[in-house]
């Protein structure tokens, strides 16, 4: 089924405000949400982007001001992620648009990043052992210290009878491989 947008996007104009739309309505929104998630205030942006903070305050300020490609890439230094300026089909714009939610939208910063990188580094090297025990878990995300981590990297064998594997409410399993299969992979077999 065709959406509405798409039907829109068949007229040129609309192609454009379409476009400048994402710009100077997006940019805003994004930039907003990463202040909340990091609990900063335009201060606190101000100063790590070397900016003023009425020049934060007109960014955030839908259609007021049009950022250039040097701002934009200072305010990403300020929040330690990165910037990506691209061409794309306008499926991955309508595709970015209809899915943009600025209540979850996050980039974390890079030390988080590399916390979470290391330990994908970490389950990507680990060698799995066949065990009796149901499964085996390794925490990708959360807080160890948490009765409940939220993301798992879970190996083991399904029991008898079971339709999912074992965890504690509140956790979610990323990925899940039997364990002869894991074992075959890191075995070198097929």
């Amino acid at each position: 089924m065709i959406s509405n947008l798409w039907k829109k996007l068949r007229d040129p104009e609309y192609r454009k405000a379409f476009v400048a739309s994402q710009i100077n309505i997006g940019i805003p929104f994004q930039i907003r949400a990463l202040l909340k998630g990091r609990s900063w205030t335009q201060d606190d942006l101000a100063k790590r982007a070397g900016m003023l903070q009425p020049r934060i305050s007109a960014m955030l300020t839908p259609g007021k001001t049009r950022p250039n490609i040097e701002t934009l890439r200072r305010v990403a230094e300020a929040f330690d992620c990165g910037l990506v300026v691209r061409f794309v089909p306008f499926g991955e714009l309508t595709r970015w648009s209809e899915q943009f939610n600025p209540d979850t939208f996050h980039v974390p910063d890079y030390a988080t990043e590399d916390k979470s990188q290391a330990v994908l580094e970490s389950v990507a090297t680990a060698r799995w052992e066949p065990s009796e025990v149901a499964a085996t878990a390794m925490l990708l995300a959360g807080d160890p210290d948490q009765t409940a981590p939220s993301v798992l990297l879970s190996i083991g064998r399904m029991q008898p009878g079971r339709a999912t594997l074992p965890r504690t409410t509140g956790t979610t399993t990323l990925l899940y491989v039997p364990d002869d299969a894991a074992n075959r992979g890191t075995h070198g077999r097929a």
